[in-house]
């Protein structure tokens, strides 16, 4: 493959290695990257996109974080001229999948994940999933894209949503809401200080969180100048996974001269977790 006359490489394998060894050895060869794995973005993607960047060419990885919603390509272009404070997102599918047929048929957990793994929503252990470890390593790499921090994705508070119980939803709806697996990320850059966790919460019903069903994905951007963004899109399966590498190779083909900076990326800032435990969200 290396020695190809391939100009794009595509890796959808998974886990850090050996992807990272792969990505690394075809930008090298001077072969432009499309990656799907959040895990190798997370926790090596700035390494690889400063090799990127050195060997003229592009590693693109819409697919890592949202599926078919286009978050990356919003966060790092669409709203590079404004200062983005918080991030508050739904972005893992599968859960998403679980705890909205729960809402929608007061199912225990056990069986809203068999309905989602049915409907090629889960896999077959969901637990990278449900316990928020998925959407850690994705919201690592919209705090780097964001707020160019460097954010070890195991340093992300996370509760999982294995625990949530149809009593639960009662609980929410006599509230006014209903349960839904969190993102959050605010950076405050006067104090350097960044608010970030995953969570099963409480998201107020009519809200774009509550509207969100199935393996959806949604998100909402907080600018100093723009306001708050709203996006949303299909986050889980093949489909969606593919959508979103067709369009990197797609962005790769037009402008295949183009270089996507690598992002200079600081360690020095606070990480803020006491508003962690809370009941509510956007």
């Amino acid at each position: 493959m290396l020695a190809s006359d391939a100009d794009v490489v595509v890796e959808t394998v998974g886990g850090v290695e050996p992807a990272a060894d792969w990505i690394r050895a075809a930008l090298a060869a001077g072969k432009s990257v499309v990656t799907a794995n959040k895990q190798v973005v997370a926790r090596r993607g700035a390494a690889l996109l400063t090799l990127a960047e050195r060997q003229g060419r592009q590693l693109r990885f819409e697919a890592a974080v949202g599926g078919a919603m286009p978050i990356v390509r919003a966060v790092g272009e669409g709203l590079a001229g404004d200062r983005i404070t918080r991030i508050v997102a739904i972005l893992n599918g599968t859960t998403n999948a679980v705890l909205s047929r729960m809402e929608a048929t007061g199912c225990s957990l056990d069986d809203a994940v068999v309905d989602a793994r049915a409907r090629g929503w889960a896999e077959a252990d969901p637990r990278v999933d449900l316990d928020g470890v998925d959407a850690a390593a994705k919201l690592s790499i919209l705090c780097a894209l964001a707020f160019g921090l460097r954010v070890d994705p195991d340093a992300i508070p996370t509760r999982t949503a294995a625990s949530v119980t149809p009593a639960d939803f009662d609980h929410a709806r006599r509230a006014g809401g209903t349960i839904r697996q969190i993102a959050h990320a605010e950076y405050d850059r006067t104090a350097s200080t960044l608010t970030v966790w995953v969570a099963p919460t409480v998201v107020a019903r009519g809200s774009i969180f509550s509207r969100t069903a199935g393996p959806q994905n949604a998100a909402i951007i907080s600018g100093a100048h723009c306001g708050e963004i709203t996006i949303a899109g299909a986050g889980a399966g093949g489909d969606a996974t593919a959508v979103a590498i067709l369009s990197d190779i797609v962005a790769i083909a037009r402008d295949r001269a183009a270089i996507v900076p690598a992002p200079v990326l600081t360690s020095h800032f606070r990480l803020q977790t006491s508003d962690f435990v809370l009941a509510e969200a956007v």
